[in-house]
């Protein structure tokens, strides 16, 4: 009777927190060609993780501080934060939704230029908003739905909402797959001042034909998408196509295939897979622009994982048109490969060493003498190295070593930075101290 009395609802929230201070030298902080300087970086990390998985709400929320200390004042001390979240929570099961993803990060200023502390800017991206499923047999049903998104960006007149509705036709072939008719429009609205930029209005129709299992999947997009510009050029109808299988040839070892043609923006970029990352993706165009651009990209990954030693290859390419900033258009191909050896339950080593050689199609390299020697072209290669041990199960210590470099065809804008790091960290539980900028 008293257990009845004291009864009371079970959450499934894990809530998880960790701190870490760490010592960074860099070879050549600000990544010039000539007169290098070295610096020390002290850093203190705060962070904490939460997930819920109930009936009523799914979360998953990765928030952290960090605070830097430039030893030779090279840059000014800062702090910056890192916010990566999304929750839905059901108000009606299988019938009423409501969703919210939320990312707050720093995003580069100027995507030609190095990356320095003075090339990032804070910003963050909200988006939320309802989904509503009418039933209309076993098999088929309705969904509409609404969003409604904000961009901010620090110091900057790029900010922007945007309000999206859109509305889908579904037909379940099987309990794992499914086809669907798809139509969205977004409005998007600049602040005052945000020029050069146009409000902008994007309605897409594409057919959806899914197929998600535990091992494979596979889930292809064909549509049109209609820009207009108010105030800009219309801009043509573009093709939607995008693809997006994985197929699992045992259980250790995945091949995985991307490939798109769309138009997006960084909010989108931003967006699109929050509430799982636990550090910065590269996966879009990142930057402090608020332009539309046109993004044909390919991947293709093998994956694998599961013994003492896991390692994952990729090689993309991709090719983005802004719709705005010409001066910006590239294209780009490379590929990355990382190594982690499991040496022990305490102890890990991981290598990583990843290429892009990226050409803008705007900017033409003019010499001394006048000479045009072609299209703007950088080379980043970078390599690293990284031992990780735990002392316990909250306490665990990591060393770094890595270098970057760059070959660029722009005078004085090649670099090379060796870095060396060390951290110490400290973590309740299933958090991983690192830095996320």
């Amino acid at each position: 009777m008293l257990g009845w009395a004291c009864a009371a609802p079970i959450h499934a929230a894990q809530v998880e927190s960790g701190v870490g201070l760490s010592l960074l030298h860099n070879s050549n902080i600000a990544r010039v060609e000539t007169n290098p300087q070295s610096e020390w970086t002290e850093a203190l990390i705060v962070g904490l993780s939460f997930r819920e998985n109930t009936a009523d709400l799914t979360a998953n929320v990765l928030a952290q501080m960090e605070r830097r200390h430039f030893v030779r004042n090279t840059f000014s001390d800062d702090s910056s934060g890192f916010v990566d979240g999304a929750a839905i929570w059901t108000i009606l099961p299988r019938r009423l939704t409501w969703s919210i993803e939320d990312t707050y990060r720093q995003v580069h200023l100027d995507i030609t230029a190095q990356d320095t502390p003075t090339n990032r800017a804070k910003s963050n991206s909200l988006n939320t908003g309802p989904d509503f499923t009418f039933p209309l047999s076993s098999t088929n049903s309705a969904v509409i739905g609404g969003r409604f998104g904000r961009f901010d960006i620090e110091n900057s007149n790029n900010d922007n909402k945007r309000y999206k509705a859109y509305a889908r036709g579904l037909h379940a072939l099987s309990a794992q797959t499914k086809v669907s008719l798809n139509f969205e429009a977004t409005r998007v609205l600049f602040e005052p001042g945000a020029q050069p930029y146009p409000e902008v209005l994007r309605r897409d129709w594409f057919g959806r034909f899914e197929n998600l299992s535990a091992t494979n999947s596979a889930v292809l997009d064909l549509g049109t998408s209609k820009v207009t510009q108010y105030g800009g050029q219309d801009l043509d109808r573009g093709r939607i196509a995008r693809l997006a299988l994985s197929e699992a040839f045992s259980s250790e070892s995945t091949v995985r295939l991307s490939l798109s043609n769309e138009f997006s923006d960084t909010f989108s970029d931003l967006v699109a897979g929050v509430g799982g990352s636990t550090a910065p993706r590269e996966g879009g165009v990142v930057t402090a622009a608020s332009d539309l651009y046109h993004s044909r990209r390919g991947d293709l990954g093998y994956l694998n994982k599961g013994g003492q030693f896991e390692y994952a290859l990729q090689v993309n390419g991709r090719r983005v048109d802004f719709a705005t900033l010409d001066q910006q258009d590239y294209h780009e191909r490379g590929g990355t490969f990382s190594l982690v050896w499991l040496y022990s339950g305490a102890m890990r080593f991981t290598a990583s060493a990843a290429y892009v050689r990226r050409t803008f199609d705007n900017i033409r390299i003019i010499d001394s003498n006048g000479e045009d020697k072609g299209n703007r072209e950088d080379k980043d290669r970078n390599l690293g190295a990284q031992l990780t041990y735990r002392l316990n199960r909250n306490v665990t210590i990591r060393m770094e070593a890595g270098r970057a470099e760059r070959q660029s065809a722009v005078t004085l804008g090649s670099f090379v930075d060796r870095r060396v790091l060390l951290l110490l960290g400290y973590s309740s539980g299933f958090y991983e101290v690192q830095s996320r900028r």
